[in-house]
């Protein structure tokens, strides 16, 4: 209904649970009168080498059971209390480094009470969705889908809530309407601060105190965007076009890149995260690179990230950030699950393996890169035909200019200026970031030159 009412928040859900959460596309679809989309196969699936297939496939199953334990039994939130205290949890509207609340909504907690099975994609051995069910208290009874790490985060440490059961509550809330859970709670962080600052007041919120940390606030503002009503009607814009509408100096607290709210990794912990944000092609993503993986000691040697870094420093990190959204973009046009490829370590010549056997075409590991490649500058070409400029591939300027007041990465900023400047020349951009034309031609993407004149 979030799409149909035309919420920029609002995302496709399949399987109740699962979201093409960002962007705005249920909106879209919303636009169109386009209820849903479905698709049933009534045919065989044939494959070049079944017997090849069958080899990498048990080599990956062998490999990912072993490295994924964690991931199978506590899910995508098994990291909250581990990212508090190294510095990676988004708090406060990312104005604090600490929060005595992390406990209290990790995938542990949620296994201890009220986690009641698990979820998993199509033929996955892994199963890292949850399934929960509360069963008292105020956000009784509900069973269903339980939130994700980003999602927990977004609805609990950004907006200093540490009520397990309410986040369950405002991510079930979200499916039913849906609703991205990242822009959700960013943006209701967002308005928090403006609440918290005077600039917005009871007055514009309909009588709602949004307050830190208020969860029961909280959750009516997830149904107030999901239904487009009162003060739920310009949040649901987002938090750039809600501090745009706001004004008094709402911008400041809006934190977003193209428009886009930052997802739940620190780019005060991880500076490279602040670089793939900021070039990442529909706003700031996560996963469109993973960057920070060779800084948490998950290595790629595969394509030369076999070192552990410092996420602290920003030698070397613009190598590491094209690198990283070249391989996940690679990784997507497989259509391939990201988690099971990079986190479960699998080697990527594997996957040179698979599409061998699938289509019977050799390609070499350096082939799937350089598609990746092609994808990645095809996007940017697009961006800068529809007008986008070097100033966009910025962060919010909390992130370059206030340092992390505590934590572990207290003192620091993101140093972005310098990064951008190696990861243009890296990438074939100029030094306003528009792709040049001898790397067009050398990607083969000749027919892409007209529009960037």
């Amino acid at each position: 209904p979030a799409g149909e009412r035309l919420v920029r928040l609002s995302c496709i859900i399949s399987d109740n649970g699962r979201a093409a959460g960002r962007c705005g596309l249920g909106a879209v679809m919303g636009s169109k009168r386009l209820k849903a989309i479905a698709a049933r196969g009534t045919k065989k699936i044939e494959v070049a080498d079944p017997n090849s297939l069958n080899d990498s496939r048990e080599e990956i199953l062998e490999v990912v059971t072993e490295n994924l334990k964690a991931f199978s039994e506590y899910g995508t939130s098994r990291g909250v209390v581990a990212f508090e205290e190294m510095g990676n949890l988004p708090i406060k509207n990312w104005t604090r480094g600490r929060f005595s609340g992390a406990a209290n909504i990790s995938g542990v907690r949620m296994a201890e009470t009220i986690l009641i099975g698990k979820k998993a994609c199509f033929s996955c051995p892994v199963a890292c969705g949850r399934y929960v069910k509360v069963s008292e208290g105020p956000y009784a009874p509900l069973e269903g889908y339980g939130p994700e790490y980003e999602t927990i985060a977004a609805l609990g440490s950004l907006c200093m809530n540490d009520n397990l059961e309410s986040i369950a509550k405002a991510n079930d809330l979200c499916n039913r309407f849906g609703l991205d859970t990242i822009s959700v709670g960013a943006t209701i962080a967002f308005a928090m601060e403006c609440y918290e600052k005077g600039i917005i007041t009871k007055g514009d919120t309909g009588g709602i105190e949004l307050t830190w940390g208020n969860h029961e606030a909280m959750i009516k503002m997830v149904e107030l965007i999901g239904r487009r009503e009162g003060f739920g009607a310009v949040l649901g814009e987002g938090s750039k076009r809600a501090a745009e509408k706001i004004g008094r100096g709402a911008e400041n607290y809006a934190m977003h890149v193209k428009g886009l709210e930052i997802p739940m990794h620190s780019p005060y912990r991880f500076k490279e995260m602040g670089l793939q944000y900021a070039t990442s092609e529909r706003g700031a993503c996560h996963l469109r690179g993973f960057s920070m993986l060779p800084a948490r000691g998950i290595l790629i040697p595969d394509i030369g990230l076999d070192k552990k870094l410092d996420g602290f420093t920003i030698e070397g990190k613009s190598h590491v950030v094209k690198i990283m959204q070249d391989a996940c973009r690679m990784i997507d046009a497989l259509g391939i699950c990201k988690f099971i490829v990079l986190f479960g370590k699998v080697s990527l010549i594997t996957l040179t393996k698979l599409y061998t056997a699938v289509t019977g075409w050799e390609v070499t590991l350096e082939d799937l890169m350089r598609a990746g490649e092609r994808i990645w500058m095809l996007q940017r070409v697009f961006n800068v035909k529809m007008g986008t400029k070097r100033e966009d591939d910025s962060l919010p300027k909390r992130f370059l200019e206030e340092p992390m007041k505590e934590g572990a990465a207290k003192g620091q900023v993101v140093e972005l200026e310098p990064m951008l400047k190696e990861y243009y020349a890296e990438r074939g951009l100029d030094e306003n970031g528009k792709p040049m034309e001898k790397k067009l031609k050398e990607l083969i993407l000749d027919f892409a030159v007209k529009f960037i004149k």
